[in-house]
């Protein structure tokens, strides 16, 4: 069983024979080596560099799931709103126990609670340095500032025992992204997998020097997923603005709200491309394919696809009065049967190739296999005062109906 540290992306075993860790180490040709460690870090439930690490990992396998895009593209509401969603429906509950870490419970709880009372959720900022253990809690360490200069600040006198110092790694002195442990068991199977969600802010990939400490990442993840706005194209974008009703007009005249663009979008589709190749030393000519990385796009803000008249439109959005009423009944637009999601997720294709065709194009060329998923994650667009008319989130359920789908370890013929 393959195990992650969450913190610092470590990947490794543990040999029950010689009560042992053994390390994955990735060499420059792609293959692999082991290392050995200390039998005592699992006793303390740390990783074999020292960090602290949710008990659920060592009990069970874990898929590392990263999504990419612009704070403009809502990613992080998507990310809890997914979660809320597939905890909250009835039809997944007859077949999946769904229960959130011990260690994430409380972020996610506060998250789900800034939604489900229509706040906005605070935008993903890019990646800070704060310098070597300057980390809180939650893992999300101070925004970086400017390190003085001269002779370094006295430290306070250290207790007889101090504590253990976690070993330098690739994200040493980096913000982490504090991912959302989420435990997957199948009713049938009786099996059980980790989903854990790392928010990964596609401004990061822009620097050099930052997206050399996304790459470890990048490396790992299972499961590679785009979010992108379905405003980029700004002609559609102002039809929209034409036929706004009352729930989408102040979101719609946003600029902020919807500034991300099909440049950006296609530069930061490629730079993921490219330092996923080269942490795994992948051939650069060869398209980035399954079983080593699922990658699929997520359309977000789906519902404001509504104001515009394309055929697709009737199978990939929902209905202009989705906002109308604060709950649904009809499954919130999910479709749960993967014949039936496919057949949406085709549609969205070819609705993409009209409004931004060049996003594809880029897709393709990286992820030929890239699927298409169209979602509202809240319902409706933003007022001015960051609140919402309503938390109502539209096919939130079907992008984790299809990655579960396809891990192995829940499948009792794999």
């Amino acid at each position: 069983m393959r195990i992650v540290c969450l913190n610092c992306l470590a990947e490794f075993k543990f040999d029950t024979a010689r009560r042992s860790w053994i390390w994955v180490l990735r060499q420059p040709n792609g293959g692999f080596a082991t290392r050995v460690a200390d039998y005592s870090r699992r006793l303390d439930r740390r990783c074999p560099n020292g960090c602290e690490i949710d008990e659920e990992i060592l009990d069970h396998p874990t898929t590392v799931i990263g999504f990419v895009g612009e704070s403009a593209s809502s990613k992080t509401h998507l990310i809890v709103s997914m979660i809320y969603s597939v905890m909250n429906d009835p039809m997944l509950a007859r077949e999946w126990s769904i229960v959130p870490s011990r260690r994430s419970t409380k972020m996610l709880a506060a998250l789900e609670n800034t939604l489900m009372n229509r706040q906005a959720i605070g935008y993903t900022q890019k990646r800070g340095y704060v310098g070597a253990q300057q980390r809180q809690e939650n893992g999300i360490g101070p925004l970086g500032a400017p390190q003085p200069q001269g002779l370094p600040q006295p430290r306070p006198p250290q207790p007889p025992m101090a504590q253990q110092q976690t070993r330098t790694h690739a994200w040493s002195g980096w913000q982490v992204r504090t991912p959302i442990l989420i435990k997957f068991t199948s009713l049938s199977t009786r099996r059980t997998v980790n989903l854990a969600f790392v928010d990964v802010a596609g401004e990061d990939v822009a620097d050099a020097e930052i997206a050399a400490k996304v790459s470890p990442h990048l490396a790992i993840a299972d499961f590679l997923w785009f979010v992108v706005p379905s405003t980029l194209n700004k002609q559609y974008l102002a039809i929209m603005r034409e036929h706004a009703g009352p729930a989408n007009e102040e979101s719609l005249n946003n600029n902020v709200e919807h500034s991300q663009t099909v440049g950006r979008t296609k530069m930061m589709i490629d730079q993921i491309a490219k330092l996923w190749r080269t942490a795994n030393s992948y051939p650069l000519d060869l398209p980035i394919e399954p079983p080593r990385l699922h990658a699929s796009t997520i359309i977000a803000k789906s519902d404001l696809l509504s104001l515009i008249n394309l055929p697709e439109v009737g199978l990939v959005a929902p209905p202009p009065d989705w906002a109308d009423t604060p709950y649904s009944l009809d499954g919130a637009g999910n479709l749960y049967q993967p014949g039936q999601i496919d057949y949406r997720s085709d549609a969205t294709r070819s609705l993409v190739r009209k409004l931004f065709p060049a996003v594809d194009a880029t897709l393709s060329i990286h992820f030929p296999h890239n699927r298409y998923f169209p979602v509202s994650a809240v319902g409706c667009g933003k007022r001015a005062d960051n609140t919402y008319p309503v938390f109502k989130p539209f096919a939130a359920v079907d992008p984790v109906i299809h990655m579960l789908d396809r891990i192995d370890q829940l499948r009792a013929d794999r």
